[in-house]
């Protein structure tokens, strides 16, 4: 079953509607267990990432109960399109693929310009993650985490740069579904993404554009495929 194009409205939210409609005009009632997630990707011939993002949304509106290693219930059966409300923010995946392509190179430029003063202000912020993460404190890990990556964007000495990964960011903290996905993946363990960060950390200190730009690139990928292969199932 193709899905019409439709460019004003991003693909998960086309899908999010149908979902909402299906579940209305199959009389589904509260409580109710939606079709697995794999079967929804094959039933609306879309991606699997893109059934989970519509889910997301559909139970950021009520419309819908995540229940991890459960299933996903109906919670609101007499939802519409017309009634919802959706987030005016891009997916994650969006999100994380224009991070991916704009911050490596932003990484590459701040290894030849960083200064020994920002350097140690990275190297604090590595220290205040890996301690919000030891703590489980998962918004200030967050948090740290977003100001360790404008850091590294300011330290291009690219103003151009350093405001689009700024804007990227705050897309990030706006967005509820993309805030959902990083809470999961952190949830598994914050290990990887701490090491991550210091291979970030330690090109910069070698000034090495390379491995800076490889890093960079490397962490945001991580975190893509993850987010790729995430079930909410």
């Amino acid at each position: 079953m193709l899905i019409e194009t439709d460019i004003s409205r991003r693909r998960y939210q086309q899908i999010a509607d149908r979902l909402a409609d299906h579940i209305r005009t199959a009389d589904m009632a509260a409580g109710d267990r939606l079709p697995s997630e794999r079967d929804l990707a094959s039933s609306f011939d879309v991606s699997r990432q893109t059934v989970r993002e519509a889910l997301i949304a559909l139970e950021v509106a009520g419309v819908v109960e995540i229940r991890l290693g459960s299933g996903i219930y109906v919670k609101a059966p007499g939802a519409t399109a017309a009634t919802i409300v959706y987030e005016d923010a891009p997916g994650p995946l969006e999100i994380l693929e224009a991070r991916r392509t704009i911050e490596r190179e932003t990484a590459a430029l701040a290894a030849q310009r960083i200064s020994n003063e920002e350097l140690q202000q990275l190297q604090v912020l590595l220290r205040l993650m890996e301690q919000s993460a030891a703590q489980q404190q998962t918004e200030e890990a967050e948090a740290h985490d977003g100001r360790f990556h404008i850091a590294v964007a300011k330290a291009s000495r690219n103003s151009a740069l350093a405001s689009t990964v700024n804007w990227l960011w705050a897309l990030r903290v706006k967005s509820d579904i993309s805030r959902y996905f990083h809470q999961k993946v952190r949830a598994r363990g914050s290990q990887p993404d701490i090491d991550d960060h210091l291979r970030v950390f330690e090109a910069l200190a070698r000034h090495n554009r390379e491995a800076a730009r490889d890093a960079m690139h490397d962490h945001i990928e991580r975190v893509y495929q993850e987010f790729s292969e995430f079930s909410l199932e």
